[in-house]
């Protein structure tokens, strides 16, 4: 087995990436003597990444390809983990089929009133010993699965599944579950753990330089309560919650329905789940928004509130709005999205929309406002206002702010997350609710007690959702498989141990960038379709069976597939920020643009006062005002030319800026005093403006040449 030390000298562009439930990918680059070069890899050597001398990583080589890049050429390699050969093997099921049933730790049956139960932590086992019985894992591998040995699923059937597949469907049915391969020890260790037991991870703000963080926490991801919906016949239902007694009524309660046989072929089919009839049992989704300004009042409150230093800055004035349409953003295509100008009204705050509401309208939009102050901002304020131009003789210093992101035609609604997506009225007001019905008389229910009560457990905890971002490389050992905490922020980072989700570490650029929180699998939506994937997983275990006596299947009706969308559509906005224009060193006579509002049109120049030097001493300046320039109001292209007169015996009697060249008459060495009427003129081309651009021609101080005394030409500049 090689060794790459990943940080070292000869290793270029190196990155890792890691997402939970998946393989640990390194990708890096070695430039090569010459194009002929033998490969330093070849396809599925065995090497082990160190980073700093610690292991971060045991595989194979799976990619070493030789790649040009001008005259040099380099090999571009890329290394997985151990679970990389899961993402490509079949798993065969225990009777040697590509179908079947997972069939690990079974408990129930055909015979039990509950679907087939399959233990998760001796399905992962099963799952692991059975790619190492066939050589994708190797023999000291170890396996270490600390999940709750209470923990259980509905069996579930193979459908040419790959081994990384299968235990996706395991690890999809608890949340917070994490995969990740240890190797701390002599050997490997594939550890599988629920999220409250992973180790904590440290950040410390300063010293991991973390440039970003941006941390939500998922308080409506604790639902208050979790039930099903069992029905049977017309309009026929039985209610079962966890915590006993609860209500299915309140907000985020996670909820599905189950449709069962029903005990005589001439009962009637069950309402489509789609139906008014189970409305409440649809999620109530509320949707706030803030307005956006229309008039410098507004802007002021708007702008101050989004970047507080805005606040401390009361010379800060705020002139003309300016809101444009985005097109072509994601969503753009659904039913509620509107460019009228009453969906461009209100900031979206909070509350995912959805397409089934066609009331709650959305845009995407740019907001921007010209903000401006008539003196120098103070240190720390400079990025603000990183324009100026001079305005009645006074310098101004603007910008203009910019914001986009999502908006909506509502200040506050609320709407039902079913088909007809009804809403509420304007304010908040609870959307219309319908349905009823009564189970038969002697129905038989099976009972969902136990996986309400383990969902209801594990979903105790508030996820806290979102990304950091540090400026170095972090070893992906101390992150991946973890729980991040952060110090010299907010109090509450300190203590929130959010599960890592996924790690991309650029060495090269010395960046990491981490992504905590919630797995997709954690949304109603998605365990509404596990759901549906156990029941036809348990019909298809049943028709391989071929019992007398059927097991009782997980059923949707005939209208399932015809769920409403889900709500997807989140709050979605950011300031955008233009990179503050460099500051070169201001030279005499430098000529400078002034521009209008919009940084379109020039509106006339300044140039910077210079000196004027006859003989080795300076004699006077170029025109000017006592702030050091000379402003050309209304000059937005021409030339510039600086003229310059002497009298008969060399003194200086004028300057002037001009347009075009003036006249030429240098001063002479002659043995006798010239005619006391004789004028001597200089005509310098300081600088041309043209199409919006200043070429400059002079800078600096101009040495007065004198003729057949000074040994370069005078005269006009070329």
């Amino acid at each position: 087995m090689r060794v790459i030390e990943i940080t070292g000298k000869a290793i270029k562009g190196a990155s890792c990436n890691w997402s939970n439930f998946g393989p640990l990918k390194f990708t890096w680059q070695q430039l090569a003597r010459d194009q002929d070069e033998p490969a330093p890899y070849a396809y599925m050597d065995q090497v082990r990444v160190v980073w700093d001398a610690v292991t971060v990583m045991e595989g194979t080589i799976r990619k070493c390809a030789l790649e040009q890049s001008g005259n040099a050429w380099r090999w571009s390699i890329e290394a997985c983990d151990i679970l990389q050969p899961l993402e490509g093997a079949l798993c065969f099921s225990p009777s040697g089929g590509l179908r079947g049933a997972l069939n690990a730790n079974i408990s129930g049956g055909s015979a039990e009133s509950v679907p087939r139960r399959v233990g998760i932590a001796a399905t992962l086992k099963a799952v692991l010993e059975d790619a190492r019985k066939h050589g994708l894992l190797s023999a000291d591998v170890g396996i270490d699965v600390s999940v709750s040995a209470s923990a259980w699923m509905w069996d579930t059937a193979l459908s040419c599944d790959m081994y990384a597949g299968v235990l996706r469907k395991v690890l999809a049915s608890r949340p917070g579950m994490v995969c990740r391969v240890d190797y701390t020890g002599d050997a490997p260790v594939i550890r599988v753990a629920d999220g409250a037991d992973l180790p904590v991870t440290t950040l410390d703000r300063v010293r991991d330089r973390l440039s970003s963080i941006k941390l939500t926490p998922r308080p409506d991801l604790v639902p208050p309560a979790v039930g099903v919906v069992l029905t049977a016949g017309n309009q026929a239902y039985q209610s079962q919650v966890w915590p006993r007694g609860a209500s299915l009524h309140q907000e985020g309660c996670v909820t599905v329905q189950v449709a069962v046989s029903p005990d005589s072929p001439d009962d009637d089919e069950p309402q489509g789940s789609e139906s008014p009839v189970w409305d409440f049992t649809k999620p109530v989704v509320e949707v706030t928004g803030h307005k956006l300004p229309t008039n410098d009042v507004e802007g002021a409150i708007y702008w101050r509130r989004k970047i507080p230093q805005l606040a401390t800055l009361t010379a800060a004035r705020y002139g003309r709005i300016k809101k444009s349409v985005i097109a072509g953003v994601d969503g753009s295509t659904q039913s509620n999205y509107s460019t009228d100008d009453s969906a461009q009204r209100y900031e979206h705050v909070s509350g995912q929309l959805s397409e089934s509401c066609n009331t709650i309208k959305w845009c995407y939009v740019e907001l921007k406002q010209y903000v401006y102050m008539d003196a120098k901002p103070p240190k720390g304020c400079e990025m603000l206002f990183p324009h100026t131009k001079q305005v009645n003789g006074v310098t101004r210093y603007y910008h203009w702010m910019t914001w986009r992101g999502r908006t909506i035609n509502t200040m506050h609604r609320k709407y039902r997350a079913s088909k007809s997506g009804d809403a509420g009225a304007d304010g908040g007001g609870e959307p219309p609710i319908s349905g009823g019905g009564t189970p038969p008389a002697g129905q038989a229910w099976p009972d969902y007690t136990s996986i309400l009560r383990d969902y209801y457990e594990v979903t105790r905890d508030v996820p806290v959702e979102g990304s950091v971002t540090a400026l170095r490389a972090v070893s992906p050992a101390i992150l991946v498989g973890s729980r991040l905490a952060i110090t010299g922020s907010r109090r509450e980072y300190r203590d929130m141990a959010t599960v890592v989700q996924s790690v991309s570490v650029d060495l090269d650029g010395e960046s990491t960038a981490v992504t905590t929180g919630v797995p997709a699998h954690l949304s109603l939506q998605d365990m509404i379709d596990r759901m549906r994937q156990i029941a036809d997983d348990q019909q298809a275990l049943d028709d391989q069976d071929q019992v007398d006596g059927p097991v009782q299947t997980l059923q949707y009706d005939s209208e399932a597939y015809k769920s409403p969308p889900a709500p997807t559509l989140g709050p979605e906005g950011e300031i955008v920020w233009s990179a503050a224009p460099e500051q070169p060193p201001i030279y005499g006579l430098q000529v400078i643009l002034d521009w209008d509002d919009d940084n379109a049109n020039v509106t006339g120049a300044r140039m910077r006062r210079g000196k004027l030097m006859l003989q080795g001493v300076y004699i006077s300046q170029t025109p000017g005002d006592n702030s050091g320039w000379y402003t050309m109001t209304g000059f937005t292209a021409g030339e510039i030319w600086l003229d310059v007169k002497f009298n008969a015996k060399g003194k200086l009697t004028g300057t002037s800026i001009a347009y075009e060249q003036g006249p030429v008459n240098p001063l002479r060495l002659q043995d006798e005093e010239p005619d006391e009427s004789e004028e001597f003129f200089y005509s310098f081309h300081v600088a041309t403006v043209q199409d919006k651009v200043v070429y400059q021609h002079m800078l600096g101080t101009i040495q007065i040449p004198v003729n057949y005394g000074t040994f370069y030409p005078y005269g006009p500049a070329v």
